[in-house]
């Protein structure tokens, strides 16, 4: 481990130390307990999350593996390194919940959902969220801190690879420290209990403070319900395991196609007297003598390029299939005879990923309104609880114009659906609220009974 991690973390044991000991024995000590979270292999799951988020933003050469026997300094002037980055396309596929635009209510009184919506208007949460719901699924835990700075709540995402985090050991899905490492080496840290905070470098506390909020201001997501620990594996992992491995045999392609994958030219016989050149509107000439053969040939190597390509196509595929994205996904295109019914039954899979993952982001978008106005009690004395209530769009499959007229006039008629709001969600950019699209929808019905009459 680290230096600034072993400090922040010794740190923080220390000082959570009492609320440990009430879950273990008596007798542990700070360093016995030191032992005990080290030994559940948290730095083991921050290298992992690096690795998954590097792959992730495209980082992805430095983990092409080398060849066998090929030294370092070969390896890193080796020429033809190729990647995609599918990392980022599977992620980026599945997180669809926070595209399209959400609708919250609050159970509270005015003051509390009025404060609330000043939040939401300062923080974007669909933008937020879609990027959270991207990295919960790529490392597997994601976070977000909720401040107070100068008279406003912020909300910061925290990505898992720069955070430890002490569980209770009664409850491994719940912090009682949480250490965030700032952005860059990871020196500087701060250092959040139940009850204080504290900013831990180079060996030495430089502040601490009480906050007075009762709990870490921090909220945390799972892309899975953690059980024997407080992290969970994130999809990201298999996926960006098999992202470098493809990234080497795309490598391996490349290679073979420069070195092989072109026919060289070969002179039988040259002249030793006549100099050759070899160039566009150039001849050569050949003095024969007696039978042997002479001329030009081009001889083709035999390199097996179509058996790589096939090679990289099957691991492609077998990832897809492995995490249940189909193919039809990646496309925007849908062919004249393809029917709805036919795009839904090959969409099963993302839909029912959609549904889970709905009741995962509503307990999650919970838990942040309680965070936020725990922080809100302390800071304004905003007294009052919030039920939040989220209801997600339905997702858009592609359909044919006629089929998506036909479902639009039977939403119409069923009353689930208003014109104005299938205006807005034809054309958002020109009305940005519901209520702008309504008063539309009223002109141009106005404006159609004075023709009409």
């Amino acid at each position: 481990m680290s230096d600034p991690f072993t400090q922040a973390l010794s740190f923080a044991l220390e000082h959570t130390a009492p609320l440990l000991r009430r879950q273990r024995p008596a007798t542990a000590t700070p360093e016995e307990l030191f032992a005990l979270y080290t030994a559940e292999g948290d730095d083991a799951f921050r290298e992992q999350c690096r690795f998954t988020w590097d792959m992730y933003r495209g980082d992805q050469l430095r983990h092409i593996p080398r060849l066998p026997g090929e030294p370092a300094g070969e390896f890193l002037r080796r020429p033809h390194k190729q990647f995609l980055n599918i990392t980022r396309v599977v992620i980026d596929v599945l997180s669809q919940l926070y595209r399209r635009p959400v609708e919250r209510s609050l159970e509270a009184d005015q003051r509390v959902r009025e404060r609330i919506q000043r939040v939401w208007d300062r923080n974007s949460p669909d933008l937020l969220l879609l990027n959270l719901d991207r990295l919960t699924r790529l490392q597997g835990v994601s976070a977000v801190r909720v401040s107070y700075e100068h008279g406003e709540i912020c909300w910061w995402p925290w990505p898992a690879h720069r955070l430890a985090v002490i569980p209770d050991f009664n409850r491994p899905d719940t912090p009682a420290a949480v250490i965030a490492f700032a952005a860059g080496d990871g020196s500087l840290a701060h250092v959040w209990s139940s009850e204080s905070v504290a900013t831990v470098a180079g060996g030495r506390v430089l502040t601490e403070q009480e906050h007075g909020l009762g709990r870490v201001p921090f909220a945390f997501v799972h892309d899975r319900l953690p059980v024997d620990g407080f992290w969970t594996e994130g999809r990201g992992r298999a996926v960006a395991l098999a992202n470098a491995e493809f990234n080497a045999k795309l490598s391996e392609l490349a290679h073979t196609v420069a070195m092989q994958g072109f026919g060289v030219m070969e002179i039988v016989n040259p002249d030793p007297a006549q100099p050759i050149a070899i160039g566009p509107a150039r001849a050569i000439s050949f003095n024969v003598s007696g039978n042997e053969p002479f001329g030009v040939n081009f001889k083709s190597p035999n390199a097996p390029i179509s058996e790589l390509i096939a090679d990289l196509e099957f691991l492609l595929q077998t990832l897809l299939r492995t995490q249940r994205i189909p193919e039809s996904v990646l496309s925007v295109n849908v062919g004249a005879n393809v029917s709805g019914v036919s795009v839904l039954a090959q969409q099963t899979p993302v839909l029912e990923d959609r549904v889970e993952r709905q009741q995962v982001f509503r307990a999650f978008e919970q838990q942040l309104i309680d965070v936020t106005l725990a922080v809100l009690r302390e800071h304004e004395g905003l007294q009052g609880e919030a039920r939040l209530h989220v209801n997600y769009p339905e997702p858009q499959l592609e359909q044919s114009a006629a089929e998506r007229m036909q479902v639009d006039d039977w939403r119409l008629n069923q009353g689930m659906t208003t014109p104005w709001e299938i205006m807005r969600r034809d054309d958002p950019d020109a009305w940005p609220t519901l209520e702008a699209a309504r008063q539309a929808w009223l002109s141009n019905q106005n404006h159609l009974h004075r023709t009409q009459s």
